[in-house]
Parts: C-alpha cells; structure tokens; sequence
C-alpha cells in the first residue's frame, strides 16, 4: 500500500481505491443480507418455534420505535463507558473508543444484575444495536462516501462484526443463527468464543476492581435533562426513552455499582449534528435530538433491504 503524498490532505491509496471500488456490489449484497437478518428474520421461524425459550428468532423482533430507543440505550452506555474510563482512570491499551464499545456491549450480554424484564431485553437491545452498524455502513457504501480513515471510532461494518461476534461466543447454540446466516468463516466463529471469553474476563475485572464496596458511600448524583426536541420525530422518541424510563434505570444501577467520584449530567439536546458525547470539561453526557432522527431513518430502512441492496449492487 502506498504513502498519502502529502500528509496535509491523505488521499485514499490507489490500491485501495480500485479494492474498495471492486468489492462494492458484493460488499452492498452482504450488508443488505446482515439488514435481512436483523430486520426482517423469517417469521415462519418464529412461529415454529415460539414456544422455544431459547429461540433467538425473538431477539430479532422490533418495532421503529424500539429499535430507536434500543440504539440509544447502547449509546448512553458506550458514554458511560467514557465516564468510568476518565473518572476511575481505568488502564487501557487501543483506542478508547473500541474499549467503551466493548464495556457497553459486556454490559448488555453479561449484565451485572438482570433488568426486571429479563436477561433478552438487553440482548435485544444489543441485536438492535448490531442492526444499527450494519444499516449505516450499508448506507454509507450506498452513496459512495469515503471511508473514515482517521477516525477515532472503528468502521461500523467492524463495530457491527465485533458486536455479532461476542454474541455468538456468549452462546454459540443459541447464537449459531450468526453464523449461519452472515457467512461468517468457521475460524472466526471458533475465535468468538475465545474472544467473548477474554472480554468477560476484562468485563468482571473491572466491576470488580471499581465496583462501590457495600461499605461505600453512595456516589454522586447525576442530573437528568430533557431540552426541546427540534423535530416531531425527536418528540416522539424522546417520551418513548421518557415512557420507558431506561436513562433513569441504568444511571441508578451504574451509580449503584461504580459510584461516581463527582456530580455530572445527562442531557439530551439539539446539536446539528447525530452523535453523543462525554464531555469532561463540564461533566456532561449529551445525546443529541440529531442522532434519534438518524436512528429513526435507518429504521425505515428495515423492511426492504433486500430489494434495495439488489438494486444499489446493480447500480
């Protein structure tokens, strides 16, 4: 692979331009079959096995809203991650980024305590989730953008494979679906559980290491803020996160169990821009009105993929 010729403005090696510009249609083919399968499971497999309590196929069951609010949810808890890094000065090695996803993501499979809702809800929020990765890069290859090269976050197509990784090592039986489904090569099913292993290893050492000492005092409050939203969608999803009271529930167990040194602040408001932020300077987490109306756009985006992935390919 060649060197950017100038460091000031690095322009996409030519290689892998010509790679990227190969592999598009067949790239594009496999995204809308990931949407296929977090979207729009069969529900012939539903019903022949609705009585199955282990039947993944309810995993992947949910409406717009849900999947917005299920996005948001990861988000929150991919922020908090950042705030227990900076806060406890958690030791890391990589970028920050991929540890946060990978706390938020233990958090989901290998909860601490169980919601009342049971064990499935946060693994439906983390299938969500994983839905959300692929939509977006299937969004991005459809209208030719170029590839974050030097951005903090790993590409969404790798979040995505991470995410559906340690799924599927957390439970290969149930999970096999995965594997099935999304082509993924036997070696890197095998290295799943070996991977979801040492992340579950690193998920209780943290809990452990800075977990609140039931002799410790409570920790610091965190205030809750909900600005105006800008949007009718953005209203609507901000009472559905409102109605749901998730934001309420998992502040009150993350302060529970790592117990926040000072006080800090969720809001959610209108930034111009979706995405979400931990911002040290002020102590406060903000999720943007922005981001729950790109969630929502994605979820429209669910219930044809196939047919628009042919037709992107064909293009």
């Amino acid at each position: 692979m060649s060197k950017p010729d100038r460091i000031a403005a690095p322009a996409r090696p030519t290689a892998l331009r010509r790679s990227v510009r190969a592999c598009r249609a067949r790239c594009l083919q496999r995204i809308a079959c990931v949407a296929l399968l977090f979207g729009v499971i069969g529900a012939s497999t539903a019903v022949a096995q609705q009585d199955d309590a282990d039947d993944p196929a309810r995993l992947f069951e949910s409406t717009p809203e849900q999947f917005v609010v299920a996005n948001a949810q990861f988000v929150l808890m991919h922020e908090l991650a950042h705030l227990v890094i900076d806060e406890k000065r958690v030791p890391i090695l990589g970028p920050e980024e991929s540890a946060a996803d990978y706390i938020a993501a233990m958090m989901l499979i290998r909860p601490r305590t169980l919601p009342p809702e049971g064990p499935d809800a946060l693994l439906q929020v983390a299938v969500n989730t994983a839905e959300g990765f692929a939509l977006a890069w299937r969004r991005r290859e459809r209208v030719g953008a170029e590839l974050p090269y030097w951005d903090n976050h790993s590409l969404t197509v790798q979040r995505f494979s991470t995410l559906a990784c340690l799924l599927y090592g957390s439970n290969p039986k149930r999970f096999s679906i995965l594997v099935e489904r999304l082509d993924m090569p036997e070696s890197r099913a095998r290295a799943c559980i070996r991977e979801y292993e040492r992340a579950a290893y690193a998920i209780d050492w943290l809990f452990d290491t800075y977990a609140r000492k039931e002799t410790d005092p409570p920790g610091a409050p965190i205030e809750i803020r909900f600005e105006d939203p800008p949007t009718l969608t953005s209203v609507r999803m901000r009472d559905a996160i409102r109605r749901q009271g998730f934001v309420e529930r998992t502040f009150r167990f993350f302060n529970d169990v790592v117990a926040l040194d000072e006080p800090a602040t969720f809001v959610m408001r209108s930034c111009r821009l979706p995405q979400a932020m931990w911002l040290p300077e002020t102590r406060e987490l903000v999720l943007c009105y922005e981001l729950l109306d790109a969630y929502m756009a994605m979820s429209l985006e669910r219930t044809q993929p196939a047919e628009r992935g042919a037709a992107d390919a064909a293009d």
